[in-house]
């Protein structure tokens, strides 16, 4: 996902593009202009799949790579293994050794999609299970614990909110910050890493890094944070939310995902264009005037929902939701692709299209499909002009499909009055 080098002063590139939430105060604008730094962003996991929040710290190290920096991928199965109370009310349920692998396996397929592994700024991928798994217990407390102040670590935000809950915290999760402080300690001696990226809500983990490399080296290192996404309605993105969008399309299909764009808020498009696109700044505010002065057209939010869908699936699948999106959404069968298909039939009641439709009248079709609960419900529609097959409406009783019906030879879109679809596919 590499592309040319942006600018040196990546700070304000990230600021411009609202990628910048927090942010230590000991010159890192000048770290930055000095000469390419690396930098280093961890990941979770503890679920199967990444979700569309992952992406926010990943565009930001994206855009530092563009910049010429090097970006180090830390993937967490030893962090996974404890559990990060931040953002978090309650325990989290401890994984296996086996999930957490197949876990990791899989993010780590998915963070490789987004930076560039090769050339002079060539992406670092880790597992900090690698070192974090040698740490003895005594070299644990006597090496790096005695760097930590329980007071300061009882003042971090995620782990005061947790004392003041029901549920408290437990000392697995209060050791996190001191668990990952150990994976900034440990880049900075193998790689020189002097940044570390996170959530807004990782902040109080980031900073005891910071502070456990001063203690033991003397050396001041810097983080950053990205933003919490959250709608212009104020919903963020989140598992714990439950409108998580994954980018595994088993969890989330591409359709879904388009779909989620196509309906965003105009208030969220050019903030969203911002973050998780790399058009230029310019096109976006262009785009940002258009949908003002057009808003019914929605054409910020198609280019939202194809460059996010591009970014995560690719471009051949983004122009296929594209035209399975437009089908059933204004458009119509004139711009659907046979390609289209398999996301129409994850996205709308699909069923078989049986021999006998070529011979019997649509009303007794519809009814043997699912699309009508009777055959005198399906002829008062019909007569209400509320039946259309590929945007045609249907008014004969008596007609049958015929195979000039079909699109691609295959399939038939039915449309049951205003909204309401049905994809039915010979040969199934």
């Amino acid at each position: 996902m590499a592309g040319e080098i942006e600018t040196r002063d990546v700070i304000a590139t990230l600021q411009a593009r609202g990628l910048v939430s927090q942010i230590t105060e000991s010159g890192l604008d000048e770290a930055f202009a000095t000469g390419s730094l690396t930098v280093y962003c961890g990941f979770d996991a503890s679920y199967p799949s990444l979700q569309i929040g992952n992406l926010v710290p990943m565009m930001a190290l994206a855009h530092f790579q563009r910049a010429g920096h090097r970006p180090i991928i830390v993937v967490g199965a030893g962090t996974g293994m404890i559990g990060d109370p931040s953002g978090k009310s309650s325990e989290r349920n401890l994984l296996s050794m086996e999930q957490i692998a197949s876990n990791a396996a899989v993010a780590r397929r998915q963070l490789e999609r987004y930076l560039d592994f090769s050339g002079p700024h060539a992406a670092l991928m880790v597992n900090n299970l690698d070192w974090l798994s040698k740490v003895t217990l005594i070299d644990y407390l006597r090496d790096i614990g005695k760097h930590f102040s329980v007071n300061a670590m009882m003042a971090k935000e995620s782990v005061r909110a947790r004392l003041e809950s029901d549920s408290g915290i437990s000392y697995t999760e209060f050791s996190y910050m001191i668990v990952q402080a150990l994976d900034y300690l440990r880049l900075y001696e193998d790689y020189g890493c002097t940044v570390q990226i996170g959530g807004h809500d990782q902040w109080g983990n980031l900073t005891a890094g910071v502070d456990l490399i001063r203690r033991v080296h003397g050396v001041h290192v810097h983080a950053l944070t990205v933003p919490l996404i959250t709608s212009a309605s104020g919903v963020k993105f989140g598992k714990s939310e439950g409108n998580a969008l994954y980018l595994d399309p088993e969890l989330t299909t591409p359709y879904e995902l388009y779909q989620y764009w196509i309906n965003i808020d105009d208030r969220d498009v050019g903030r969203y264009l911002r973050i998780f696109t790399f058009l230029p700044l310019d096109e976006i505010a262009a785009v940002e005037r258009a949908q003002t002065e057009h808003p019914a057209s929605r054409s910020g939010q198609k280019l939202l929902a194809f460059e996010v869908t591009q970014l995560i699936h690719g471009e051949r699948v983004a122009r296929e939701v594209a035209s399975a999106s437009g089908a059933l959404f204004g458009e119509g069968v004139a711009q659907l692709t046979p390609e289209a298909l398999p996301h129409l039939e994850k996205a709308i009641p699909t069923a078989p299209l049986p021999e006998e439709a070529f011979s019997q009248p649509l009303v007794e079709t519809l009814v043997a499909v699912g699309a009508q609960p009777s055959k005198g419900a399906a002829r008062r529609l019909m007569q209400q002009g509320g039946v259309y097959v590929n945007d045609q409406r249907w008014s004969d009783l008596e007609r049958a499909l015929s195979r000039d019906d079909l699109l691609f030879g295959r399939a038939v879109l039915v449309r049951i009055g205003k909204n309401k679809y049905h994809l039915l596919l010979a040969g199934k």
